[in-house]
């Protein structure tokens, strides 16, 4: 389900013209290495660093990424309705 679910956002950030498009991409991208993450576990690298935890330190920036696009999105969407209203 989460493959599919980033092939339809990559679809999407592949023919949209949305400006903010760019983040889609990083979050398709970082969310393509959590899920191998996720599968892969390896034991910790030195005793500190595992799989699990690598996951968890990018799963952080990209739901600050993800809700950051969220935000541009309905910016864009609402100043696209304006522009039409008028």
């Amino acid at each position: 389900m989460g493959v599919a679910q980033l092939l339809i956002w990559a679809i999407w950030a592949g023919i949209s013209q949305h400006p903010c498009k760019c983040k889609i991409w990083i979050v398709v991208f970082g969310s393509g290495v959590a899920m191998f993450l996720e599968n892969s576990d390896f034991p910790p690298y030195a005793g500190l660093i595992d799989a699990h935890a690598l996951l968890h330190a990018i799963t952080i920036p990209l739901t600050c990424i993800w809700w950051n696009f969220i935000q541009d999105d309905a910016k864009y969407q609402t100043f696209d309705l304006n522009k039409k209203e008028k």
